[in-house]
């Protein structure tokens, strides 16, 4: 008789473990199946502790299948459920299983029939339960929870290939072969775990399977413990385990090429002594082999690098919101701004987002015809996104384009690299154009920025026609040859960053700094400029604004230091209170356009398999 392990993690549930386990023990399992419930108390207080301990009294004598394991020191979701796992498998035969339940009284163990049904008899087996398809209440607590869980769940499906609704989901479900697979792999102690434990399952070859569950959602009044610093924890995994998952599809390769050379070798019967005499042989696989290694080295390298970067991003923000807690004079203003000035600062962020959607359109024309309403979505997505960590909204990016718009990676690259190049060009230009009307007076700035946009576009058309170039880029060169892709993009930028020179000037007059246009299109052209660091861009653009408007205000604001740092919070919240609400609107569409592309695929496939 195959047997269900349910693992459930606890930490400070006094009020619902009891009837949790309850509603687990009462539970009508199918034919043939028995249970057995492991309770792991993470060192909750003495409360839930001396539940957990009448729970465990009260079921020893009469049902002899729970067990209670105690952690002494709390140490988080991930380690209670790795704890509870081992114990499981010390236990479980190949036909068993092990699902996962969480202490409180979110999920309804009645779905566990459901759940087990769905499980195939193969070794490498899981289930997930699906939250969003039976999900009661909530509130704007459950809108919220669903907007980050989607988007998490769509970053993992990215990587590990998987095409599931709710990765972060509390029931999940293992055939016991599988899960001792993966157990190594599992290393995370918090709620990193549910994005790891999905990775895992896809490096495992692992068949996954979804069905739907009831779900009564809490919120943190009800004591809802995951958190924002959760959800950044879960996107550096994801972020992680991607390059993990580069690391071990290189080595696999270079194990192929390793494996085909020995074949060869055995094949033409070559001797120690005829190998060495080939010095040149050996050094290519030297070569090979550390070239697999730079590889390795590099993503890990620069994963590290934009980890620091966000760290440091988080210190600058840190520093922006000390010195504007500082200004309660500015905060006062802000209260006292008119609403015309509030409303125009998200507009400006608003047309920001939608000119930058329509730049990436244009861009792509000459070697790809999109719609204009998806590059919309998946450019509202992407500028949400900058606030995560490791450029995960240029990786979405390109991954919709990759897999719903059907780039080549050369094209993709291309691409890229001509929207980088003409952004670099406006941005030159309206440099150029201000510093004229410092300068020279406000007449110059549009003869000037004119001027150096067109001697930027020409110039890159004169290169995109050598000879040399178009051998090389193969046809590619009419991204930027193309006059519609080329001038379009370059306009389209110059308007983006109107738009958000729009924004930071609207702070300034609500702040009633004395900086004018000129010295306010510096600003905001150093903060564009200093979120093309490799460092990615939460913190250092505010650092930037902070920074620049200080320095050109030398000898004329002394005191006033804090506000600056407040001009610098406004700016940013102007933009975020528009990207963040925006990109969670777009995860539903961007979601469809994913679901369809694969159905398409699924479906070409089947015609060329039978057709």
């Amino acid at each position: 008789m195959p047997v269900l392990f349910a693992v459930i993690p606890v930490y400070d549930e006094p009020h619902t473990l009891a009837l949790c386990v309850a509603n687990v023990m009462a539970v009508q399992l199918p034919a043939q199946w028995s249970l057995q419930v492991i309770v792991v108390d993470d060192a909750s207080g003495a409360a839930t502790a001396a539940v957990a301990r009448e729970i465990s009294q009260l079921y020893k004598g009469a049902n002899p299948q729970f067990e209670l394991l105690t952690h002494t020191v709390n140490l988080g979701k991930g380690a209670a459920l790795r704890t509870g796992f081992e114990r499981a498998l010390q236990q479980a035969s190949d036909m068993d299983a092990v699902i996962t339940q969480d202490g409180d009284l979110e999920y309804d163990p009645n779905d566990y029939p459901t759940l087990l049904n769905a499980l195939a008899n193969e070794p490498l087996a899981a289930v997930f339960g699906n939250r969003w398809g039976h999900a009661l209440g909530g509130g704007v607590w459950r809108i919220f929870h669903t907007g980050v869980n989607r988007l998490l769940t769509f970053l993992s499906n990215q990587i590990t290939g998987f095409d599931i609704s709710d990765m972060e989901t509390g029931y999940k479900l293992f055939r016991a072969p599988l899960l001792r697979k993966i157990l190594p792999m599992l290393t995370e102690d918090r709620f990193g775990i549910e994005p790891q434990m999905t990775a895992a399952l896809a490096r495992a070859g692992a068949r996954l399977s979804e069905v739907p569950i009831h779900y009564a959602p809490r919120d943190r009044d009800g004591g809802k413990k995951i958190g924002p610093l959760d959800g950044l924890r879960a996107l550096w995994v994801i972020a992680r385990e991607r390059v993990q998952r580069d690391s071990e599809s290189i080595n696999a390769q270079k194990y192929g090429k390793n494996r085909q050379n020995d074949l060869s070798s055995n094949a033409t019967q070559f001797t120690t002594e005829q190998a060495d005499t080939h010095p040149a042989t050996n050094s290519q696989a030297n070569i090979s082999n550390n070239s697999s290694g730079k590889s390795v080295g590099n993503s890990a390298g620069k994963l590290i690098l934009q980890g620091a970067g966000f760290a440091l991003g988080v210190a600058l923000i840190a520093w922006c919101v000390w010195g504007a807690a500082k200004d309660p004079a500015g905060w006062q203003r802000l209260r006292e701004a008119s609403s015309m000035s509030l409303i125009g600062l998200l507009l400006c962020s608003l047309g920001s987002i939608i000119v930058s959607g329509l730049t990436f359109w244009i861009a792509a024309r000459p070697v790809q015809t999109l719609r204009v309403q998806d590059q919309q979505w998946i450019n509202a997505l992407a500028s949400m996104l900058n606030y995560a960590p490791v450029r995960i909204g240029m990786f979405v990016r390109a991954a919709y384009a990759s897999k719903v718009d059907h780039f080549r990676a050369v094209e993709l690259v291309a691409w890229f690299a001509s929207l980088a190049f003409t952004f670099v060009v406006a941005l030159a230009a309206i440099t150029a154009g201000t510093v004229a009307w410092i300068q020279f007076g406000a007449w110059t700035f549009f003869p000037t920025l004119i001027l150096i946009a067109l001697l930027g576009g020409f110039s890159a058309r004169w290169c995109a026609t050598r000879a040399m170039v178009q051998k090389r880029a193969k046809g590619l060169e009419r991204l930027i040859t193309n006059p519609a892709a080329l001038w379009g993009s370059i306009v389209l930028h110059i308007l983006d960053l109107f738009f958000a020179t729009g924004r930071v000037l609207l702070a300034i007059q609500i702040l009633g700094l004395p900086l004018n246009l000129a010295q306010t299109f510096l600003v905001s052209m150093a903060s564009f400029a200093a979120s093309l660091n490799p460092l990615g861009r939460l913190g250092i653009r505010e650092f930037a604004v902070a920074f620049t408007a200080g320095a050109l205000s030398i000898g004329g604001l002394a005191g006033m230091e804090n506000k600056f740092q407040t001009l610098a919070v406004i700016e940013s919240a102007g933009e975020a209170l528009v990207a963040i609400p925006v990109g969670m609107l777009a995860l539903y569409p961007i979601w469809k356009r994913f679901k369809l592309s694969k159905q398409a695929r699924m479906q070409a496939v089947a015609a060329n398999r039978y057709g």
